[in-house]
């Protein structure tokens, strides 16, 4: 998915997490969920979905003080049927609520075979292979799904409809390496663009369009963004839609509160976990074998580039995460910049001084 390219600091995960966990703390959460939230957000960043790392922990600070979200949200899990529940999220921050979702939903397929949970009352929560990837290591197919505000452009249209409604579909290889689509139904991720906006670069030509239905590379000037692959991606986006809206009584599309309107004002998200349960098919060990040679077998296709090289989908996302393990994530200095900010506010030290922003300086 493409992200901004912006002058950026190099930061060490375990740091950044550290960070990310005493601001939540500060601001009312309980120590395993703010944990778990910093630890999200920090994966994505890890993975290269910097539109979805810890570049969104101020707007979540933001809307906690605003009263949308609840710190600590009683979050309800009610079983429907053998296969089937319903999470009510209470408002809280996204990522509790989904990850609630799937472990629900690895729980129903471990007794029925699958495992299909609905959630509601939730708010943006990150990037969804963190829930699917959870699926894939209990063995299990993983599938999740969200839906946010309007901001996507159908095809054939000037004007916005549904979000950029992403999907993820996991599968369990062998050795710790699963299969990992997670993609949103827009050419780009709307938080590329609010990314852009904070480090002041602009955005690529025919990612978005301005209030007018016209082309823009000013983030600041983006009303909507394209969809992937035209119609295509534009069907599925709506159809998303369908799966978290219609399930769990949420709003769908322009009635979806946006995510940076009205901080004060609840998003009432909806989202779909999945999980089946392979063992029910075939013997997991088998389906992992399986996998895993699916995967060599991709690599090992000729490249349509002579230096280039065949990846299979999650692999990306590996490679980068290893590459930053060791050498540390790129926050982008605006990134930066707001992030000390909200370490000033809730009296936390800030993630770098001077010396060290010029020490870790990175052009990624």
């Amino acid at each position: 998915m493409p992200q901004i390219q912006a002058p950026a600091i190099r930061l060490s995960h375990s740091r950044l997490k550290q960070f990310g966990s005493l601001l939540l703390k500060a601001a009312g959460l309980q120590e395993p969920a703010a944990q778990l939230v910093s630890d999200s957000l920090v994966e994505s960043n890890l993975r290269g979905i910097d539109s979805h790392g810890l570049a969104r922990l101020p707007h979540y600070l933001s809307r906690i003080r605003a009263g949308s979200i609840e710190p600590r949200p009683d979050i309800d899990v009610r079983e429907l049927a053998p296969a089937t529940s319903l999470v009510d999220g209470g408002n809280g921050l996204g990522q509790l609520v989904m990850w609630q979702a799937a472990d629900e939903a690895v729980r129903l397929a471990r007794q029925a075979g699958a495992g299909w949970v609905s959630a509601q009352n939730s708010s943006h929560c990150g990037a969804l292979s963190y829930y699917g990837l959870k699926i894939a290591e209990a063995g299990m197919i993983g599938f999740a799904f969200t839906h946010v505000d309007s901001m996507v452009v159908p095809h054939g249209s000037s004007k916005p409809f549904c979000g950029t409604n992403p999907i993820c579909i996991t599968a369990p290889g062998a050795e710790g390496k699963s299969l990992c689509l997670d993609m949103a139904t827009s050419i780009t991720p709307w938080n590329s663009v609010q990314n852009a906006i904070t480090e002041g670069v602009p955005i690529p030509t025919g990612w978005a369009v301005d209030s007018d239905g016209c082309e823009t590379t000013d983030p600041a000037q983006v009303m909507a963004v394209h969809p992937f692959g035209g119609h295509k991606g534009s069907g599925l986006g709506i159809m998303i839609d369908v799966l978290c809206a219609m399930l769990s009584g949420s709003p769908y599309g322009p009635d979806i509160p946006k995510m940076y309107g009205d901080l004060s004002q609840q998003r009432n998200l909806g989202g779909l976990v999945g999980a089946i349960d392979v063992s029910r098919f075939i013997p997991e060990d088998t389906f992992r074998q399986r996998v895993d040679q699916m995967m060599r077998c991709v690599g090992s296709l000729t490249p349509s580039q002579p230096d280039g090289r065949v990846l299979y989908p999650g692999e990306p996302e590996i490679i980068c995460r290893e590459e930053r393990l060791a050498n540390g994530i790129p926050l982008g200095l605006g990134v930066i910049e707001n992030l000390n900010r909200c370490a000033q506010q809730y009296k936390q030290e800030p993630l770098t001084d001077g010396d060290a922003s010029r020490a870790n300086r990175a052009d990624d």
